[in-house]
């Protein structure tokens, strides 16, 4: 792949993303942007170019307690608005409730730190289960037509989608037609016309999207 072992292990362990140790039931129990906290560590009142800055990021629920274990995406960095400078950090995740990072200053002049919940560890999971499950949110529609009883035309219009999942099943078995991409090797699935044949499909066009997350998973989301 063109890079060294050393890198290939440190890209897996960067996408290596925790999860929480018991599943949480309620909602205050999740990461909270207003109650998480960051320092400075040893601040001082003047750097040099080049200087590293340490941060601390410390991660509360909405009930102010630490939290215990890690997995929080985090966006952490180093900005001057009137030189239009920014430099961003990478996020150490010490799988405790706590975070680092470290800046290097790049410029003289005024430095401020931001720092951004972007996502809690608990919606990192759920989006984590859906990227890894065969659940497909976007379904589209094949566009069939074909000629009939007296030479009239019929059109019929059904769902469509990739064949998902490990069994390789987004309908049930024998339900649909299947189009096979002799490139990729990839399987487009649609639904068997009532009376057309698989061979009439003439075009597919977008259809509806269908949210996945259930009704407490909204509202980690919101929260």
């Amino acid at each position: 792949m063109g890079i060294s072992d050393e890198e290939w292990e440190r890209l897996q362990k960067t996408l290596d993303w925790p999860g929480p140790d018991p599943e949480i039931t309620q909602l205050n129990q999740s990461t909270s942007p207003v109650h998480s906290s960051f320092s400075i560590v040893g601040l001082k009142e003047s750097y040099k170019v080049g200087e590293k800055i340490s941060v601390t990021i410390t991660a509360r629920d909405h009930n102010k307690n630490l939290k215990q274990y890690g997995g929080d995406f985090f966006k952490a960095k180093l900005f001057n608005s009137e030189l239009k400078a920014s430099v961003y950090g990478e996020v150490v995740d010490h799988r405790n409730g706590t975070y680092s990072v470290d800046f290097l200053l790049p410029w003289e002049g005024q430095a401020q730190v931001f720092v951004r919940l972007e996502h809690s560890s608990e919606v990192v999971q759920i989006l984590k289960k859906y990227r890894d499950s065969s659940f497909p949110c976007s379904h589209y529609h094949g566009h069939f037509e074909g000629s009939g009883p007296n030479k009239t035309r019929i059109r019929e219009v059904v769902e469509c989608n990739l064949k998902w999942g490990a069994d390789g099943s987004w309908r049930k078995r024998n339900c649909c037609c299947e189009y096979k991409d002799i490139r990729t090797g990839m399987v487009w699935q649609c639904e068997r016309p009532k009376t057309l044949s698989c061979d009439k499909l003439v075009h597919h066009s977008g259809g509806r999207l269908q949210n996945p997350l259930n009704r407490f998973e909204q509202q980690l989301f919101t929260k």
